[in-house]
């Protein structure tokens, strides 16, 4: 079976830097490109329409926008303009329940699976072209429609917690499993997402997005993708069903710290991280390590999207093209194989 491999952008950058890496991963071999809806940086949208100008082949995706700082109707209304400017291109709308960021604006991130069920359907009836009608215990909308035409497009459910990747089987057609990296995390992700006696019949997508970085030495490695590793913890907190299910047990100290919900600790906090955890929730390794590890989690899934982290002697770009080049050959042995 073919995989496809993305890449996540933070849009950190400056716009030109963002399109320009685009054009690259482009050029690399990536399937698909997605643009994080991360507060306060560079609007997802603004950056998709300039990226789809830049680029001529890649999926576009939002990776992930979330349902309570953008009402589902506006996230519903970008994407089909999107489409419209572009309607050549594959879209796909990444949805999560969001986290950083919420506290400055005053966004409360209540009820995560309820939200994300509302915004799926408040969003899939726009794009169908329906009038949609939800008084939801979240999110509402009350008996109204785009005012253009649209068309509908795949929505993924990003999830970490049992709940939401539950929730995300169930609603999405696609489930990003993040933060997910080995596959002892996989197998206990998907085994929730997408259960083999399920009696839906339903086959979301399976996608895993996950922080890589290649550098000289698995320790400067490990180092590096700390802070990563961190960030997901302080958005689950104090829900870490995801990190017990594998046995791990986290510092007192570390807990405290998060206890705290100051954003500016996670750096702290990814210092506290206890090296196991590194290894189930990043692939952090020497060029050779990390081959090893995607090849690992190749049969499990459907997709990679693929965050570089950036290390002395390996940038994020130098990552992002090492990375191609892995998956193209594993991709092109395990074809091989299969015939």
């Amino acid at each position: 079976m073919l995989r496809d491999l993305g890449l996540l952008m933070l849009p950190g950058d400056p716009i030109g830097e963002l399109v320009e890496r685009a054009r690259r991963a482009e050029a690399a071999g990536y399937d698909s490109l997605w643009i994080a809806d991360e507060k306060f940086y560079r609007d997802p949208w603004v950056v998709l329409t300039a990226i789809a100008g830049g680029t001529s082949r890649v999926r576009l995706g939002t990776g992930v926008t979330e349902p309570y700082a953008r009402h589902p109707a506006l996230i519903a209304a970008a994407m089909a303009t999107l489409a419209e400017l572009v309607p050549e291109r594959s879209l796909v709308i990444g949805l999560g329940a969001g986290g950083p960021g919420f506290p400055p604006m005053g966004v409360v991130r209540r009820r995560p699976t309820k939200a994300i069920e509302e915004a799926v359907t408040i969003i899939r009836g726009l794009l169908a072209g329906e009038r949609v009608e939800l008084e939801g215990e979240v999110v509402s909308f009350r008996g109204a429609g785009l005012n253009f035409a649209s068309h509908p497009l795949p929505i993924y459910v990003a999830a970490r917690g049992e709940r939401m990747l539950g929730t995300a089987g169930r609603v999405g057609d696609g489930v990003i499993l993040g933060p997910f990296a080995s596959r002892p995390a996989l197998e206990y992700a998907i085994g929730i997402a997408r259960p083999g006696n399920s009696s839906t019949g339903r086959r979301p997508k399976l996608v895993a997005r996950i922080d890589i970085c290649i550098a000289d030495s698995a320790e400067e490695a490990q180092e590096r993708v700390r802070t990563m590793v961190a960030l997901p913890v302080w958005v689950s907190y104090p829900n870490l069903g995801y990190v017990e299910a594998l046995g791990i047990r986290l510092p007192g100290e570390l807990l405290e710290l998060i206890e705290r919900r100051e954003y500016s600790d996670i750096p702290a906090a990814g210092r506290l991280i206890p090296e196991e955890m590194l290894r189930h929730f990043a692939i952090a390794g020497t060029e050779d390590q990390v081959a090893e590890r995607i090849g690992e989690i190749l049969p499990l899934i459907d997709e990679l999207v693929v965050h570089p982290v950036g290390s002395a002697n390996c940038d994020v770009d130098d990552v992002a093209d090492r990375v191609a080049a892995i998956w193209s050959s594993k991709s092109m042995s395990q074809q091989g194989r299969a015939q």
